[in-house]
């Protein structure tokens, strides 16, 4: 009967440990996925040139 109950608290403490570890991953993941490494878009910045006058509201 103390072998088995035993048997159950070092299951209960392996259970608890993954679960530990599985939350301090998740954590680190978490972190790591801030970085959008995403190709499926370009995000370039294209000059358009223009003939049209810019209104330059700082010029005197």
């Amino acid at each position: 009967m103390c072998e088995m109950f035993c048997q159950i608290v070092q299951k209960k403490r392996e259970e608890k440990r993954i679960e530990e570890e599985q939350a301090a991953s998740a954590r680190y993941w978490k972190i790591s996925t801030c970085c959008d490494d995403d190709d499926d878009y370009d995000s370039a910045i294209t000059p358009i040139l223009s003939t049209e006058e810019t209104d330059n509201s700082l010029s005197m």
